[in-house]
């Protein structure tokens, strides 16, 4: 029997924009999802190779006292200049791509869904069989991120700044799911989408 083709599918989307929402909805319908960023945060706990390249880069003191990547100070100093930024990138995106991609191979699951905010950025959306963007309106995404990072509108554009426009990725898309209503409105597209990602991994 010829084997089914396993489909990885790609939610992305800008910060604040409710793209974790999302998936964490896919998650109780059934479907595997991983997210780049926890892969990344195991991946400095683990490789090696990839903490020499970011000292490299960043120097000894973004390491404490065990050895470990300093998260925050990590992600302080990456936010800090757009250089840092594109170096770190191109570091740490490749190990993380291959990373999903072995896990894919490895496993059984017909759908594996990668939420990731920097899908675009990274090159990654070229493995994807679909991607799904979630946008919101800037607005809503700076109030959204002020509640749940207590964070500064002034810090939040200067993350923002950094990241391609959320109506560039909804061109480059498959499915595009509107964020700038109530959770349960939200659930009902998200709910909507669950059915045709099941009807894809039927096919």
């Amino acid at each position: 029997m010829k084997q089914k083709k396993k489909l990885l599918i790609g939610v992305t989307g800008g910060i604040g924009s409710g793209k974790t929402e999302v998936c964490k909805t896919l998650a109780k319908r059934g479907f595997k999802v991983l997210n780049s960023d926890t892969v990344a945060k195991n991946l400095y706990l683990t490789d090696k190779n990839l903490v020499k390249k970011i000292i490299r880069v960043f120097g000894k003191d973004i390491v404490n006292y065990k050895g470990k990547i300093n998260l925050p100070k990590l992600k302080e100093r990456i936010f800090s200049s757009k250089k840092l930024y594109t170096q770190i990138n191109k570091i740490v995106h490749p190990v993380v791509i291959n990373e999903i991609k072995k896990f894919v191979k490895k496993n059984n699951y017909e759908i594996v869904i990668v939420e990731s905010a920097l899908l675009f950025e990274s090159g990654f959306h070229k493995s994807m069989d679909y991607i799904i963007t979630v946008f919101a309106n800037k607005k809503d995404r700076i109030n959204r991120l002020k509640i749940r990072d207590e964070a500064t509108t002034k810090s939040i554009n200067e993350l923002m700044k950094f990241q391609i426009d959320g109506r560039k990725k909804m061109e480059m898309s498959d499915f595009v799911i509107i964020n700038n209503k109530s959770l349960k409105e939200l659930k009902v597209q998200v709910d909507f989408l669950s059915k045709i990602l099941k009807a894809l991994e039927s096919n």
